[in-house]
């Protein structure tokens, strides 16, 4: 049995790019069997509107409330954040929606891109301070990606990847999704589970067993030099944190394991605001 896992989400939100591990285990462990696909939440539509009592954030500072609110949620999710990017965008009308707009024109182009693109904005966003709700950014990283930059700009501006983003946030209003992530796991019968917020992989497989009952087969992943290797390779970029979930080890270990290959030249690091990611240098590339 095939299941699909939607997530609800938005390009700028911390809490989903702190579900990027989880979401590498689910693709490590279980493969094809699971399909994940996204839908574009719009967090923000207007900061100067905005307005978050759970999180504290609202009105004159809200960029230093945003800032402070992803220090607290790398602290608990462990992914690496630079939340100086607000304060560069501070004094701008801030919205996230242009990011999903982007997303959207992206995934009319090419849908397995398109996940890359989602990827490399909310590295961009999150931990490289790179303004993604700016045209010119998201070009940018939509070439990086192997996107056609001219059809991903033509689909911006004639206002095909908005109409499809409006469909995205009605579905959201459909589901009753108000919070992001919010995921949708399915089976082939028609039959979901709504799993809200940051949640554990074991949540995800306990979700999955009331779905697929014992027909998932999961892999066994096995802790080696070449497994994190081959990892770090079919990702590109990856942060200590999603190594620790995927190898099941902690956050320390899997950062001394990288260090490892960075010192013996079989990984490159880079800083990522609170954090690093590690890639494999371009001369080891197959």
């Amino acid at each position: 049995m095939i299941l699909d896992v939607i997530e609800y989400t938005d390009p700028y939100c911390t809490w989903c790019w702190g579900s990027e591990p989880i979401l590498r285990k689910i693709q490590e462990v279980y493969g094809e069997q699971v399909r994940i696909g996204f839908r574009m939440g719009g967090l923000v539509k207007d900061i100067g509107q905005f307005f978050d009592p759970a999180n504290r954030i609202g009105g004159k500072d809200w960029y230093k409330q945003v800032a402070e609110h992803w220090l607290e949620a790398s602290s608990r999710h462990g992914m690496p954040v630079d939340p100086e990017i607000f304060f560069d965008i501070k004094d701008e009308v801030f919205s996230t929606y242009p990011a999903n707009i982007a997303y959207k024109s992206a995934e009319m182009q090419d849908e397995r891109l398109a996940k890359r693109f989602l990827r490399r904005m909310r590295e961009a966003a999150s931990a490289e301070r790179r303004a993604i709700h700016r045209l010119d950014m998201q070009a940018d990283l939509a070439e990086e990606v192997g996107l056609d930059r001219d059809r991903f700009l033509e689909d911006i501006n004639n206002g095909q990847a908005e109409g499809a983003f409006k469909k995205d946030l009605a579905e959201c209003r459909s589901m009753g999704v108000s919070g992001f992530p919010t995921f949708l796991i399915r089976n082939q019968k028609g039959e979901r589970i709504l799993l809200h917020g940051y949640v554990s992989f074991g949540s995800f497989e306990a979700a999955f067993t009331k779905l697929a009952d014992d027909t998932l087969k999961p892999r066994t992943i096995v802790l080696t030099e070449q497994t994190v290797l081959d990892l770090v390779r079919r990702y590109g970029k990856v942060a200590p944190r999603e190594v620790g979930e995927v190898f099941d080890i902690t956050m320390e270990a899997a950062t001394g394991r990288l260090e490892l290959l960075r010192e013996r030249g079989l990984l490159a690091e880079q800083k990522a605001g609170n954090g690093v990611f590690y890639s494999v240098p371009e001369d080891l590339e197959e």
